[in-house]
């Protein structure tokens, strides 16, 4: 599902988000530091107040969803994951956020499918194409946490 191509690629996406995010943020802090030295009371508080929405705009809207896709793919590369077996029992059609990323929940039940207690909630993550799996067909998951970093079809 993931490879370390993917990994790079979020990366330098955040490097270059930073980059960008930080020119204006560093060009009015200069603002902020140049009207403090000539008494400008009332630009000092108008850029600090700009400055402080846009960092907050700025991490909140443009960089955390980034660095929580990062810190997954991170965690389902690096991380310490295992590997469940079992039956796929359904996956959800509507996408819930967990930890600031998307994702699909499943069932995936690993003894009676008909037994509650056998079932495990994972998540499928829903920037990726969703699969074409059938009740009942045989998987190996590898997860981190509940997060599926990898699949194949058990023969």
């Amino acid at each position: 599902m993931y490879s370390e191509q993917d990994f790079a690629d979020i990366s330098r996406q955040l490097k270059e988000r930073l980059i960008v995010l930080g020119i204006p943020a560093a060009l009015m802090l200069a603002g902020i530091v140049t009207s403090v030295v000539f008494r400008v009371q009332w630009l000092t508080m108008l850029l600090t107040a700009a400055e402080g929405f846009f960092c907050l705009f700025a991490y909140h809207m443009l960089l955390w969803p980034v660095i929580a896709y990062r810190s997954h793919l991170n965690d389902v590369l690096h991380g310490r994951v295992h590997t469940i077996k079992g039956a796929f029992k359904e996956m959800e059609e509507e996408a819930v956020l967990r930890e600031g990323v998307l994702y699909y929940p499943l069932m995936l039940s690993v003894g009676n499918m008909d037994d509650p207690e056998d079932d495990r909630l994972l998540y499928y993550d829903a920037n990726l194409p969703r699969p074409d799996w059938k009740q009942g067909d045989p998987l190996t998951v590898t997860v981190h946490d509940k997060a599926v970093g990898a699949w194949a079809r058990e023969a």
